[in-house]
């Protein structure tokens, strides 16, 4: 491994070049040299991994009694997230589709695996277009299909997004 001051100077030379420094390479350095590097001009970025659920149904209304609101894409910023039919206290992921029930599912994000739990929900929770069973954490994986009750309004894919935010 290399040591702590070899790869402070490599930061740093990293920097003098005008090469951007990922936050994992500027954390591995002193501080004093990611401030250095700051005012050296080299941008800063912090990089992780976010998850979004793209709505990719065919956003048919055919099977409603009335039109509703299409969803949109929903954003996994927290580790653990409840979908249900509207906001609330417990839910902060709303699929707002009479066939989506109350609280139907929670995300959970474990270690950079997105797992899906059915809530017992009315119309079931489908991954990959396996039922999940009630109660049971069942991995999404990046690019793998879930619907929540509803095939044409509520079917969902899962789309990690680099994130990164200048420091």
């Amino acid at each position: 491994r290399a040591s702590f001051a070899h790869r402070a100077a490599h930061a740093r030379a990293m920097a003098r070049r005008g090469a951007e420094v990922t936050h994992a390479v500027a954390a591995r350095a002193r501080c004093g040299a990611t401030r250095a590097m700051a005012r050296r001009g080299a941008v800063v970025t912090r990089a992780s991994a976010g998850f979004v659920l793209r709505n990719c149904g065919d956003k048919s209304m055919a099977h409603l009694d009335a039109p509703v609101p299409v969803p949109g894409d929903l954003e996994i910023n927290q580790p653990k997230s409840v979908i249900g039919r509207q906001m609330s206290a417990a839910v902060n992921l709303p699929i707002e589709v009479p066939t989506v029930s109350g609280a139907h599912a929670m995300i959970d994000v474990v270690d950079g695996k997105v797992m899906v739990t059915d809530l017992t929900s009315t119309n079931g929770t489908f991954i990959d277009g396996e039922e999940l069973l009630p109660g049971v954490p069942t991995q999404l994986l990046v690019g793998g299909e879930v619907i929540f009750g509803d095939e044409f309004l509520a079917r969902f894919e899962l789309v990690q997004q680099q994130v990164d935010a200048a420091k």
